[in-house]
């Protein structure tokens, strides 16, 4: 009896391969390199539009003019204030100026410059070595009158000085009375007859024989 058999072969590997063939894999490639061109670009292009548009805003908002001439207006109005506290360099009027706006002239009644000046002041007649009552500027005598201005100081610590009452007007010269300074406390008093023919700035000053200002007053005499 004949031994019929059956032979059945089978190739895996060729139906591996064909099955790749038919089944391919996916795989993906990144261009990174392109990538970050693309968005380097991008940002350049985003800086520049901002850049443009910032300056348009600049130019058309620019700072107001008004604020730069108000801050030059405040510092031109302070410098002034430095000036007005060194009292060595108060002017005085030229010779025969116009005193008939002479109540618009503001000026401390009196100046001390040196702590040894107790008091300082222009008064009316003193009364037992005390200064009379305050005057009222500017001086105004009735015709054919005088009026007597006195001035007062009372120094301490100055014994064994000589002192000065100098009395100007209108920066001239027209009077100068000499104290010698016995007492460590001592009043010092002077005064000017003032008649409508004095019309005028005047000044009144205590100095020592080098002529260093001790104090000063000021006051205005009109017709």
């Amino acid at each position: 009896m004949a031994d019929n058999r059956v032979v059945i072969k089978i190739n895996y590997d060729k139906d591996k391969q064909r099955k790749a063939i038919i089944d391919p894999k996916i795989v993906t490639v990144w261009h990174t390199g392109r990538i970050f061109s693309a968005i380097f670009i991008l940002l350049l292009l985003l800086a520049g539009i901002v850049y443009i548009f910032s300056g348009n805003e600049t130019e058309e908002n620019p700072a107001p003019a008004d604020d730069n001439i108000k801050s030059a207006e405040i510092t031109s109005l302070q410098a002034p204030a430095i000036l007005e506290a060194e009292p060595a360099k108060t002017p005085l009027l030229p010779p025969n100026s116009n005193t008939r706006n002479a109540e618009l002239v503001k000026r401390p009644a009196a100046i001390i410059y040196d702590r040894r000046v107790i008091r300082a002041s222009l008064n009316g007649a003193p009364k037992n070595d005390e200064p009379g009552e305050p005057i009222k500027q500017p001086l105004t005598p009735g015709a054919g009158e005088s009026t007597e201005l006195f001035y007062f100081s009372q120094i301490k610590n100055l014994n064994g000085n000589t002192l000065f009452h100098v009395w100007y007007k209108d920066g001239r010269l027209v009077n100068k009375k000499q104290f010698e300074v016995k007492a460590a406390n001592a009043k010092l008093i002077s005064s000017r007859k003032l008649t409508l023919k004095d019309a005028g700035e005047w000044q009144v000053l205590l100095t020592d024989i080098k002529g260093k200002k001790f104090s000063e007053a000021y006051f205005s005499v009109n017709h």
